[in-house]
């Protein structure tokens, strides 16, 4: 395990030293991010309280980041910014790159879509010129299987969900693939470990924890932000709360 106790990089002000190898990032969880949505559609955040819910990150002085950076963290330290955050998005809806692509452009935030192989050229999905723009962007792209198959009713079919999704899309995007999420968040033992044996450095499901270690990477929490969410209810997801407020240096004289 990798276990880092300095400051990094940054003057934060915030506890981001990882104690005991544990660092408290966010990893929220978002579907599709429709112009409106019905507030019973757990699956939809509209487009206004998306922007709504990037402004307030803003506010607060949130700094997005992408798995990888986070992964990168937790294994050798690298640095981390203020409030950092990561943004995912599972599933590959065409209106996150119509809807939510832009919103988090006008306030400098990236995110990190998973998107399910088969549906490279589907309606309704982003198509490979659109995600390699994102990818041009600074986002990220993972894998969310090739059918959004749920991988603990069949083993059988883990190697072509989650091996060869990785393959189709480092081809179709001309990327390499870093993370895996899993369908419908589920996951045991087998699957966890197949992940990463195909060649996935993380993999991320569902949960309510905010905190991440090196012992977590094959199954990383992320908190879902659901439909139906009101403003308060976001609020709740983010370990830091308020505008963030840069420490006074101590003033020592010569």
């Amino acid at each position: 395990m990798v276990v880092c106790t300095s400051w990094f990089a940054f003057d934060t002000g915030e506890a981001l030293a990882a104690k005991d190898g544990v660092v408290t990032v966010p990893i929220l969880l978002f579907h599709g991010i429709p112009e409106q949505s019905a507030p019973s559609q757990r699956y939809s955040v509209s487009a206004v309280r998306f922007e709504q819910q990037m402004k307030l990150l803003k506010e607060w002085g949130y700094s997005t980041i992408s798995i990888e950076q986070l992964v990168n963290h937790l294994r050798n330290g690298h640095g981390l910014p203020t409030r950092p955050i990561v943004i995912s998005f599972d599933d590959g809806y065409q209106n996150v790159f119509d809807n939510a692509y832009p919103i988090m452009e006008r306030y400098g935030f990236t995110g990190t879509v998973y998107i399910v192989a088969n549906r490279l050229r589907a309606d309704g999905f982003m198509n490979q010129d659109e995600l390699r723009k994102l990818v041009d962007s600074g986002w990220e792209v993972g894998s969310h299987g090739t059918t959004h198959t749920e991988l603990t009713q069949n083993h059988d079919l883990v190697r072509q969900e989650v091996l060869q999704s990785r393959l189709d899309i480092n081809d179709a995007l001309d990327i390499k693939v870093f993370s895996f999420a899993f369908p419908f968040g589920a996951l045991d033992e087998y699957v966890a470990s197949k992940v990463l044996d195909y060649g996935y450095s993380a993999a991320v499901g569902v949960g309510n924890l905010s905190q991440h270690s090196s012992g977590t990477i094959s199954s990383m929490s992320r908190r879902e932000v659901q439909g139906d969410a009101s403003m308060e209810d976001f609020k709740e997801l983010l370990p830091w709360k308020g505008r963030y407020v840069q420490p006074r240096r101590k003033y020592i004289p010569l």
